[in-house]
């Protein structure tokens, strides 16, 4: 059966039967809904850059059977992970700052190379995108269908982005591949694309079916901190409540949400009131928000966003600046999200990267995430190969160094 191609600019030219026939199976990240809300924000504004957002979808006799959502974006300021000069050559260095002598021999080399690369022609000015927008994940949505249809649908999509990005003169990057997902990975591969390891998320496999069988898989004195951990905001004074309207609360969810983002300066994604009000008005249900009060005001959120049997700990906001291991901050990004995980009969609950150790002791696992790099010159894929197989190697061996073998501490 022939199948086409086609790049559009949204969705709008399907109906809601149209992209539910399509994404039922999908992540929210690929469903309905996010596309509708993507739609109706500027993404722009909010990633720091202009981009161009793109569809690549798959028809069968005019019936849509694949979709893969991109972006173009040649911005200098653009959100740090949405440029590969920034992401690979510029952004890792922090954490090497105060390092040891090799780490700053690594930043030396990495300039070196970098210089020689834009000054040869080999560098890039941007890219073409593989992802949802404002998620980490990237993927070729198939509806469910016979295999050899799916695998001609995902071929012919790769092909097209191929051509996209040679035309543009750009890379072309899936960003955020799932370290499961084998049949895009190995896709991705056969079709000659450079495997990059970006870093580990987190997620949690929700155990039994309800909130005691979670506690039961720790230990005692462990039980005992974390039931701590829950009964300090109780004690305060703090409750929780789940809003799904959050258009209403849409002001003080950006306000909470710069507080506690600020500390990154510009290397975070904007979350105007007008990002709150597209997703009251186009995901809820699917997204809904966890609200602290204490003496009946707002002190924090969690957004959560859910799907078939996921869940992901999207954003976290409060009113006051401070570290993130509090019992609020515990309960809003951990206890909270897992109750309503069993009220959903959620079975995955993603905790978002970083702050591995402190996750870890919860119940959360570690789940790679890989990005895969086309680069379509010639001499620009000779040159910057090697550095690119560098960097991954050494993510890589950075992310295993960190994992810690520690108990969780006695104190909340």
């Amino acid at each position: 059966m022939t199948l086409t191609l086609k790049f559009h600019d949204s969705v709008s030219h399907l109906s809601d039967a149209e992209l539910d026939a399509l994404t039922s199976e999908s992540s929210v990240f690929f469903g309905r809904r996010w596309f509708r809300m993507l739609d109706a924000v500027d993404l722009s504004a909010m990633a720091r850059g202009e981009l161009s957002l793109r569809y690549a979808i798959a028809y069968q006799q005019g019936t849509p059977v694949a979709l893969c959502p991109c972006f173009i974006t040649r911005s200098k300021t653009i959100y740090t992970p949405y440029s590969l000069e920034h992401f690979l050559f510029t952004s890792w260095k922090k954490g090497f700052a105060n390092g040891p002598a090799w780490s700053r021999v690594a930043i030396a080399a990495a300039d070196l190379y970098r210089n020689v690369a834009w000054r040869t022609g080999a560098g890039f000015d941007g890219g073409v995108f593989v992802t949802s927008p404002l998620s980490m994940r990237s993927s070729i949505h198939c509806a469910a269908q016979p295999v050899d249809i799916a695998k001609q649908a995902r071929e012919l999509i790769l092909q097209g982005l191929r051509e996209l990005a040679t035309s543009e003169r750009l890379p072309l990057y899936f960003y955020g591949v799932e370290r499961d997902d084998t049949t895009l990975r190995e896709a991705l591969t056969s079709a000659t694309f450079q495997e990059i390891f970006i870093y580990d998320d987190n997620v949690m496999d929700v155990p039994g079916d309800s909130f005691d069988a979670y506690l039961g898989q720790f230990k005692s004195d462990v039980r005992r901190v974390l039931k701590k951990e829950m009964a300090h905001a109780r004690d305060a004074g703090v409750r929780f409540e789940r809003v799904s309207r959050m258009g209403e609360m849409a002001e003080q969810l950006e306000r909470f949400y710069e507080v506690t983002y600020s500390k990154y300066g510009s290397e975070h994604l904007r979350h105007p009131s007008t990002f709150w009000a597209a997703l009251d008005q186009h995901v809820s249900p699917e997204a809904e928000a966890v609200v602290a009060y204490q003496n009946g005001d707002p002190i924090g959120f969690s957004l959560l966003l859910h799907k078939n049997d996921e869940m992901w700990f999207y954003r976290v906001g409060r009113a006051e600046a401070g570290a993130s291991e509090t019992p609020l901050y515990f309960n809003l990004a951990f206890y909270e999200p897992l109750r309503r995980a069993y009220e959903l009969g959620v079975k995955k609950l993603w905790l978002g990267a970083s702050g591995y150790e402190t996750k870890r002791r919860r119940g959360a696992r570690r789940h790679g995430l890989y990005s895969y790099l086309w680069i379509p010159g010639r001499w620009s894929r000779t040159v910057l190969q090697p550095y690119v197989s560098a960097y991954s190697r050494v993510a890589m061996a950075m992310a295993a160094g960190g994992t810690q073998n520690g108990r969780i501490r006695k104190t909340p």
